[in-house]
């Protein structure tokens, strides 16, 4: 397996502890993060990035990253750059629902 398709492995697992942890409280911080909206529930981006992107990526890779769709986009962009093999709707629906649960803080 080359390196590329090991970092856009890592960073699908990534993505997905995103979708399965969104709500928990970190250890680390004072309060517990927000609950998932039940838009973002039911968003396909969501079943897409614990599909795609769980096999690389854990969830310690993600709780203080808060982005814009655009940036999210670009991340999952570069991603395809380092091998990941996405369509540019799968990408979408995932900068969607990122924005969603991790989008720029209020």
């Amino acid at each position: 397996m080359t390196c590329r398709r090991l970092v856009a492995l890592g960073f699908c697992v990534w993505l997905v502890a995103i979708a399965r942890t969104e709500g928990a409280a970190v250890a680390t911080a004072p309060q517990a993060q927000p609950q998932e909206s039940p838009a973002a529930a039911d968003s396909p981006g969501r079943v897409i990035v614990q599909r795609k992107c769980a096999q690389c990526h854990q969830a310690g890779m993600w709780t203080s990253l808060r982005q814009d769709r655009r940036a999210w986009e670009s991340t999952l962009y570069r991603m395809v750059g380092r091998g990941a093999l996405w369509t540019p709707e799968e990408i979408g629906a995932m900068a969607d629902y990122l924005t969603q649960i991790r989008g720029p803080a209020k």
